[in-house]
Order: C-alpha cells, then sequence, then structure tokens
C-alpha cells in the first residue's frame, strides 16, 4: 500500500485558475463515493480551501493515481480537467505525511500559521468518515495531524499577529479607508464572513449589513454580533449604491455581482467603493473593477498585506518545523511497526520467552529429567496458539498488510508487544 497526494496550491496556481478547480459539497462527496467502489483505493480525504485542493489516497502501489484523478475530476467538473493536468503535483509516502502535518500547523498556509485551516482539515477528514473513506490508517493520521497543528500553535508564535485572510482584508480595508465613518456590506454568512465582521466592528466600523441567500443565517451573525441589519442576495447590485465597503466570502459557483447587474448602479457614484473578494471561486466579477469608482482586489492581492505579518512568524518556523518533524517521526515508527516482520518477530519472540519463563517456574514440579520437556511443551503450545494469528498477518504474501491486517496488527502490538515494553 502506499500515500499519495495530489494538489494544486496557490504557491505555483494563481486564483483565476484555482476557481475554475473549486468543487462543492456535493461534488466532494460524489469524487469520494466513485472512489470508494474503485478496488485499489483504501481511503481517501479531499481537503478544499480557498487556496488549495488536495486529495489524499492511501491505495495500492501499482495505482496510478494521476490518471484516475484525471478521470474522476472529468466526469464530475469537465471544465476543471486542463488547469488540474496543468498545475497539479504529486508526492508520496512520508512527504504526505510531514506535508499534511504542515498545513494542518499553518506553515503551508498564505498566511503563516492562520488558525482556520486546522478546522478545514478537521471537516475534511468528516466529510471523509461520513463517506467511509476514512478508516484505520487515516483515522491515526489526520488524529496525528490535529495534535501536530495543536503542539504548533502551543509551543511556538507562529500565529502572531493577524493570523487570518479574513484579517488581512480587513487590514487592507483600514489601509484604504476610514472605516469609522463607513459601510461595509460583508457577503456571506460562514464562518470566514462572520470573521470578517467581528474584524470590522473591532476596527471600529460605524455601520453593517450582512448579505447572505438565507436571510436567516445572516440575521443569525448578526445577533451574535450585536451590530448590523440582515439582507438577502436579491438585488445585490443595487445595494452597492448603499455601502462604501464590500468583503465577499461565499461558497457560490458563480459571481454574486456582475458586471452587467451593477454597471448602471456604480456609473452614477460619486464616492469611491472599496470591493474586497476574498472567495474561490471569485464572488465579483473581475469586469467590475472597470468601473471608475472601484477599487477591486480579489485574495491574491492580499499578499502584500499578508507579507507584513508573515516576516515577524518567520523566526518561528524553525522550532515550528522542529516539532513536525518529531510528529512526523512518531508517525513512520508507528507506520513501520504495522509491518509484517517485525509484528510477527516480535509475537514470535515474546511467545517463547513467555513459555520458557513459564517452564522454568514449573520445572521443579516435573524433576530436573523433564525440564527440557517441559520447555518445549511449552514452546510448542506457543507456537499453536500464535499460528492463527500469524497466518493472518502473512496471508498476503507480500509484506504488506491490507487494512484489516492493519486493525490486527495494532491490536497485536497493544495487547503482546507495547504492554511488554512497559513492563
Amino acid at each position: 500500500m502506499k500515500l499519495f497526494l495530489n494538489n494544486i496550491t496557490y504557491h505555483n496556481c494563481p486564483v483565476d485558475v484555482r476557481e475554475k478547480v473549486s468543487f462543492g459539497e456535493v461534488q466532494r462527496q460524489l469524487m469520494l463515493r466513485k472512489m470508494r467502489t474503485d478496488a485499489a483505493i483504501i481511503e481517501a480525504v479531499i481537503l478544499e480551501t480557498c487556496n488549495r485542493v488536495e486529495f489524499y489516497v492511501y491505495a495500492k502501489k501499482t495505482f496510478n493515481c494521476i490518471q484516475f484523478l484525471a478521470e474522476l475530476i472529468r466526469q464530475v467538473k469537465p471544465q476543471a480537467v486542463d488547469a488540474w493536468d496543468k498545475y497539479s503535483q504529486e508526492s508520496d509516502g512520508l512527504d504526505v505525511v510531514r506535508h499534511l502535518f504542515e498545513v494542518a500547523a499553518g506553515l503551508d498556509s498564505q498566511m503563516i500559521g492562520e488558525n482556520q485551516i486546522l478546522s478545514q482539515v478537521k471537516s475534511a477528514y468528516a466529510e471523509s468518515v461520513d463517506c467511509k473513506m476514512s478508516k484505520f490508517l487515516f483515522h491515526r493520521l489526520f488524529h496525528c495531524a490535529f495534535r501536530a497543528g495543536k503542539a504548533v500553535r502551543t509551543d511556538t508564535n507562529i500565529n502572531c499577529g493577524a493570523v487570518s485572510i479574513a484579517l488581512a482584508a480587513v487590514e487592507l480595508a483600514k489601509d484604504k479607508m476610514d472605516l469609522s465613518a463607513a459601510t461595509a456590506m460583508v457577503i456571506g454568512a460562514g464562518e470566514n464572513a462572520e470573521l470578517v465582521a467581528r474584524y470590522l466592528i473591532k476596527a471600529g466600523l460605524s455601520d453593517l449589513m450582512i448579505a447572505n441567500r438565507s436571510i436567516a443565517r445572516a440575521k443569525a451573525v448578526t445577533l451574535r454580533l450585536k451590530k448590523g441589519k440582515a439582507t438577502g442576495l436579491k438585488g445585490l447590485g443595487e445595494k452597492l449604491t448603499e455601502v462604501d465597503l464590500v468583503i465577499s466570502s461565499t461558497s457560490a459557483a458563480k459571481p454574486l455581482i456582475t458586471y452587467k447587474a451593477a454597471e448602471n448602479v456604480l456609473k452614477h457614484r460619486k464616492k469611491p467603493l472599496l470591493i474586497i473578494d476574498i472567495a474561490v471561486p471569485r464572488d465579483i466579477d473581475p469586469d467590475i473593477a472597470r468601473c471608475k469608482r472601484v477599487r477591486l482586489y480579489n485574495i491574491d492581492d492580499l499578499k502584500e498585506q499578508i507579507g507584513i505579518c508573515t516576516e515577524r512568524r518567520k523566526r518561528e518556523i524553525p522550532k515550528a518545523r522542529a516539532i513536525i518533524d518529531e510528529f512526523t517521526n512518531k508517525f513512520a515508527d508507528w507506520l513501520n511497526s504495522l509491518n509484517v516482520v517485525p509484528v510477527i518477530s516480535g509475537l514470535t519472540k515474546n511467545g517463547i520467552n513467555l513459555a520458557r519463563n513459564e517452564a522454568k517456574r514449573y520445572a521443579k514440579d516435573f524433576g530436573k529429567n523433564n525440564s527440557r520437556k517441559l520447555e518445549l511443551f511449552a514452546e510448542k503450545l506457543v507456537n499453536k496458539v500464535l499460528h492463527g494469528p500469524i497466518s493472518f498477518l502473512k496471508r498476503n504474501g507480500n509484506g504488506e498488510l491490507i487494512a484489516e491486517q492493519l486493525d490486527a496488527a495494532e491490536m497485536m502490538n497493544k495487547m503482546f508487544l507495547i504492554q511488554d515494553k512497559n513492563d
């Protein structure tokens, strides 16, 4: 078996391409169900954020992951295939483990040390569990990732200063305008959008509007914030006359504000309008930037803003990487402990030692002439008891363990080997 990772990220793929390779919840679950029907794939997780789309796959060594995912994406979203083929990269083995731990710790984020990525990794894992695509190995792998991410944030100052795209967007807005005299519209009612609204309020925003497809969800956000009014998405372009700032963060598949819908409204604006679109795919039609009174920024434009805080965090990276190395090595040791040879060797060695010790303990009851016979009897009895478990572990015949054998090896380790070491 082998761990595979195929992904595209902000490192080498611009936002206008990443938005073409974005999938909704229904599409991700469909892909996971399709992967479940392939005999070569044992486990899989799809991690999707505004800065990455990543497929973690545990499958047979001979599995052609690149070819499989290209075809899978073609079935689910044909228009994404060309971008995926051009920008996706593959890694395997412990490189996948180390990468996941770095992602969970925020080391691979656009804003180093940001906190939101850890909850996104947890959500991706939960989605996989719901689709029955996380089993023995991924249960261990992703829970190790959660612990690694927490340890880095606890034991370093990797998340000092601005720690999210949401905060970077608000800081950009603060640089461009006086928020204390501004009215802002936040489009979206999810976690990221609510963070934006909280940061705006903290920055002294005068008036706030929360726009969302579900007005009830928008109202729930305003109640939690104790500020602002809720509105739907109908006539969103016309609402641009009421605000000075728009920050948008939804999971919509298409732009919520198009140039055609907003052109006439924006043409008559006398005051400048600042729009910061941090959604992928983008919520705001890029053509809106053609309007004279509009300044439009997208998620990639936040790099400069993010860079200000990144310098302070870079000093913590060596310490964070040392923690990641420790977690990666521990996971590698655990993985190696599940190999057929060391498990069988450990079981046999412990069994024989147990037999000999017990034979010596009772040898005096059988006389000196029978002590060796007693020892041989004990060894043969142990060998017979272990014959079934060892045969089960050897069943594949190629030195590798399938999912059920991994479970058995872990259980045997806990029952016989680890316990013995502790004793």
